[in-house]
């Protein structure tokens, strides 16, 4: 590139010492001179033309922002900070293995005590042991320009398609305010509101299962600042379900006080719900596995209760100091019922079957205490008023044995309720007969990874009273809400997300 210009400047040199030593030269000869600097000085300019163009390109290159590079949470995950996006697949899959029995069950369906209002009995032939694929869920989650999100899982156990979370949400930079869009669970508990892959036990507590939540259509909203968290949504039916009208709703709320007293986390909540039923099925029932999905069997059951629908009230306590934590959760529900036979409901509107007009309002309660320790120093993960996930100190995969936890639970469920005086016999309108039922459990957790989860579960259940209480296996103690049994489950879970 620089041999044209020095060329230029030795003839530009040289040209005054030859204009004295040499001869003169001819008209001819100067003019080819004169031609031969200007062809140089026209092929310096081609070439400065054409850096300038290579120093631009460069210049482009080097502007240009690089392809964001995947980084790694579990799964890979894309993002791009300056546009607004990003986007991560993720999933879950929980394999289930046990057994639940009853002692001294020779098989056979037993009960229910009065079946007009749907009541089920226990059909001891689904006891025993059983394997289940508990949760497949694939999905994806991520971020939207202008502050939108997005949360999308599949439910694809079992042989079927189903939804968990589908949702939009929105939340404006630095606010403290979350909108959430879509199908989701509404505020109901601690438990509830915690991941199925951080509780501490396989399934949530009984009050989850007795008292009926379910996702839901609607919006909510959060908004969480330094200590103090509170959200409340309004919501529609479960679109999960058959029904093409989807006319019950549901507003609910919850607030947490979330404190650090040095070391100590504290969690100090209350929630509420206001849930109203369809108008073509004016009926609430309840009702409660033995704490596992291994079996579709409810020792608890009220039948259906005609209602317009239930009030809910709760409370939330937990801390976290180091390896331990503590919790417990207490609800009562009050049923809005109807106390008359002969009400006359709207066109295509009514109880959507035999239901029991109750004397009087029916109320139940539903209560669970829980401790827990981890034997290898990691502390519970804890965030935003919900368990989060355990970070492991000491994974398997860098030489370590991963952490271990170990957990006690006491659960409570009330589904029993005299609303009248007089005497009570099986399918009698001054009693509901749903049954109580008292769980103790433990459960051992192994965590190799964050991502990477085994549980070994025992639970020994006693119930009284109920839909089944008059099965051979039941005590001698003559009236029926009196009569009791026990069981007991055992199971484990293979969990993996990502």
């Amino acid at each position: 590139m620089l041999r044209p210009a020095l060329l230029f400047a030795s003839v530009a040199l040289a040209l005054p010492a030859f204009a004295q030593d040499a001869p003169a030269l001819s008209a001819e000869d100067v003019a080819a001179l004169r031609a031969e600097v200007r062809a140089l000085r026209e092929e310096v300019a081609a070439l400065k033309a054409q850096q300038a163009q290579t120093d631009a390109k460069v210049q482009q290159v080097a502007a240009k922002p690089s392809a964001p590079m995947p980084s790694w949470k579990g799964a890979p995950q894309l993002s791009d900070s300056d546009a607004g996006f990003s986007f991560k697949p993720k999933g879950t899959i929980q394999a289930d293995a046990g057994y639940v029995g009853i002692r001294g069950s020779t098989g056979g369906t037993v009960g229910p005590i009065f079946a007009g209002f749907g009541a089920a009995g226990v059909n001891t032939n689904n006891l025993g042991f059983n394997s289940r694929l508990r949760r497949a869920i694939i999905g994806a989650e991520g971020s939207l320009p202008g502050g939108f999100g997005y949360n999308v899982e599949f439910e694809l156990s079992q042989g079927s398609v189903g939804y968990e979370d589908v949702v939009l949400t929105y939340q404006k930079k630095g606010s403290p305010l979350k909108l959430t869009m879509g199908y989701h669970y509404p505020m109901a508990s601690l438990d509830l509101m915690t991941s199925s892959k951080f509780t501490s036990f396989a399934e949530r507590a009984g009050m989850n299962d007795a008292f009926g939540y379910s996702r839901r259509l609607g919006v909510s909203g959060n908004w969480t600042k330094g200590e103090t968290m509170v959200s409340a949504g309004l919501f529609s039916d479960d679109i999960a379900n058959t029904n093409f009208n989807h006319t019950g709703w549901e507003a609910a709320f919850r607030g947490a006080w979330m404190p650090k007293l040095g070391d100590t986390q504290l969690h100090i909540g209350l929630n509420g719900q206001h849930r109203v039923a369809p108008r073509d099925a004016q009926n609430m029932r309840f009702r409660q596995r033995p704490y596992t999905q291994l079996t579709d069997q409810r020792f608890l059951d009220t039948g259906r209760i005609a209602a317009d629908g239930d009030d809910i009230f709760g409370m939330e306590l937990a801390a976290i100091h180091k390896g331990w934590h503590v919790a417990g959760e207490a609800q009562k529900l009050w049923v809005r019922g109807y106390d008359d036979p002969t009400r006359v409901f709207g066109a295509n509107n009514g109880t959507g079957g035999a239901s029991a007009y109750l004397a009087d309002d029916a109320s139940f309660f539903s209560g669970h205490v829980e401790a827990g320790i981890f034997l290898t120093g990691e502390t519970r993960g804890y965030k935003g008023g919900r368990w989060d996930r355990t970070s492991v100190k000491r994974p398997f995969n860098k030489g370590g044995w991963g952490a271990v936890q170990l957990n006690a639970r006491f659960d409570y469920t009330d589904l029993q309720d005299r609303v009248a005086a007089g005497t009570l016999t099986p399918g009698s309108l001054n009693f509901a007969n749903g049954g109580t039922q008292t769980g103790y459990g433990l459960s051992a957790i192994w965590m190799p990874t964050d991502y990477l989860r085994f549980l070994a579960q025992y639970q020994h259940i006693a119930v009284q009273g109920g839909p089944a209480a008059v099965a051979a296996f039941t005590s001698t103690v003559p009236s029926f809400d009196q009569r009791d049994y026990s069981t007991d489950a055992m199971f484990m879970r293979a969990q993996v997300d990502f």
